[in-house]
């Protein structure tokens, strides 16, 4: 969701001006809200890192601007987003927009494929995930193995070794194992997703500040050094 655009006066912030600053305003300007819209994505990944308890690199690339353009010889535009992208499967807008507007967590493409009937466990076709339920790793993840524990869990593949499997209830009761997807090599097995309710935000992750309040102080400290001043 978009909010409204916040305006910069420059003859305001400079008040009165000589001839030569005059001259210089345009690129003065233009360079001043370049630098403004650059500083709000490097506060973002700033912002994200400090709020998330892992956030991977994806994301942290995903705070992008737009460059100024000219709208007409009096206003320039520029602009920070998150990105829309979703050729890895989930758009990064998806994905944190319950952690700014708050609501249930998103639910990515492995999310929705767990629910499906054809990952299931056992001749029942048992989907593993209710609508109401997630599955999240407990350690670092790259974004490949995703795939590989969907295809194991489809029976698509069955390494001897490297073997990612599903423990639901009947699996871990009585046996000090949690609800989850472990995965089994050398004969040792590690725990790598937990299997957890549908949690809910609150909105913690405050973009729309941290943006702004970035492009009004370097805006205005960068209008002023490029005007020499």
């Amino acid at each position: 969701m978009a909010r409204p655009p916040i305006k910069f006066d420059v003859k305001q912030i400079l008040g009165r001006v000589d001839a030569i600053e005059k001259q210089l305003i345009p690129r003065a300007a233009r360079l001043a809200a370049n630098r403004a819209v650059f500083d709000a994505t490097v506060a973002l990944k700033e912002e994200a890192t400090n709020k998330f308890d892992s956030a991977v690199p994806y994301t942290l690339r995903s705070f992008r601007y737009n460059k100024p353009e000219r709208i007409n010889n009096k206003t320039l535009r520029a602009s920070v987003f998150i990105s829309q992208d979703r050729s890895k499967g989930n758009a990064p807008s998806d994905y944190l927009a319950p952690q700014i507007y708050g609501g249930s967590a998103f639910r990515t493409r492995f999310q929705r494929g767990l629910e499906n009937a054809a990952t299931y466990i056992g001749k029942d076709n048992t989907p593993i995930l209710k609508k109401t339920e997630l599955m999240v790793p407990v350690i670092k993840m790259r974004a490949n193995t995703y795939s590989v524990i969907m295809d194991q869990m489809r029976g698509k593949s069955k390494p001897k070794d490297n073997r990612y499997f599903y423990m639901g209830d009947k699996s871990v009761r009585n046996s000090g194992y949690k609800k989850g997807i472990y995965k089994r090599k050398n004969k040792k097995l590690t725990f790598v997703m937990k299997q957890i309710n549908m949690p809910s935000f609150t909105g913690k992750f405050n973009f729309f500040k941290v943006a702004e309040d970035t492009v009004r102080e370097s805006f205005n400290r960068n209008l002023l050094k490029e005007i020499g001043r």
